[in-house]
């Protein structure tokens, strides 16, 4: 998946793990996901309501964001939906074909849980200077919040069901199409989610040190890395098909890992 989904997954996974008292270690700033972010702040709108001024700083990194939530939080849940475009924003192009692009693909809400109501906050990404190491900068903004009521999270199993039906029937399509590249990539993600072990283990004792993970959550994001095909050029989305079945199935398995990822965050949350 791209860099910034899997930053907001595994900040939630990490945020959880932290705020229920286990030791992630030094996630910020060793964590794999940040292995090419060199910030990641969090802010808060100006009091002034003007994008002009300055946004006030809430946490510098994610270790003093989640120090933050502990007095009042209960925990992290991860979000998603369609993206949010401008009038002057006219590509008449799904969200799974601009995933791979900047800015690009389904919008995602960190929610942070309070008794009552809860936080949401949208990491906005940027490039930075092109000769440091982790050229990559993130700014955390809270977008509003909203009652815990009003709030459904996806939920864990029923998303990975959903996805292993659609990697099925987009494999055999994959393979009626001759991309049996991509259909491997398809069988690997089906067998990944099957199971409760990871095909890594070396990055499994990172990804369980830093994240809080345990091995059938590691397997389970191992297979939507596998599964998840979208990008530019060389991905599924540049295949050169179009119409039906390509349209649906596609965004069946789009929006199908979307939800697991959300499901896969919100499986860390305890309460």
């Amino acid at each position: 998946m791209q860099g910034p989904i899997e930053n907001a997954l595994m900040l939630v996974a990490a945020g959880n793990a932290w705020l229920a008292g286990k030791d992630i270690g030094a996630f910020w700033p060793e964590a794999d996901t940040f292995r090419y972010v060199g910030l990641c702040e969090f802010r808060t709108p100006p009091a002034s309501g003007k994008d002009t001024d300055e946004y006030p700083l809430r946490a510098a990194d994610p270790m003093a964001w989640f120090e933050t939530l502990k007095p009042w939080g209960t925990g992290l849940r991860l979000h998603h939906g369609p993206s949010v475009r401008t009038p002057n924003q006219q590509i008449d192009a799904p969200d799974r074909m601009l995933v791979g692009f900047v800015g690009g693909g389904a919008r995602w809400l960190i929610e942070a849980v309070g008794r009552e109501r809860s936080e949401l906050w949208e990491g906005f990404h940027r490039f930075g200077d092109r000769a440091a190491a982790k050229p990559w900068l993130c700014t955390h903004i809270l977008q509003g919040e909203v009652a815990v009521a009003d709030v459904t999270p996806e939920a864990f199993e029923p998303a990975v069901a959903e996805l292993r039906a659609a990697l099925v029937e987009i494999e055999a399509f994959a393979r009626a199409e001759k991309a049996d590249n991509f259909a491997e990539c398809f069988v690997r993600g089906s067998a990944l989610l099957a199971s409760v072990e990871p095909d890594v283990m070396d990055w499994l004792d990172r990804v369980m040190r830093h994240a809080g993970f345990d091995r059938r959550q590691a397997s389970v994001l191992q297979a939507i890395n596998h599964a998840w095909v979208f990008g530019g050029m060389g991905s599924w989305n540049d295949l050169g098909l179009s119409g039906e079945p390509y349209d649906g199935l596609s965004d069946r398995l789009y929006n199908a890992l979307n939800d697991c990822i959300a499901g896969l965050a919100n499986s860390t949350y305890r309460g």
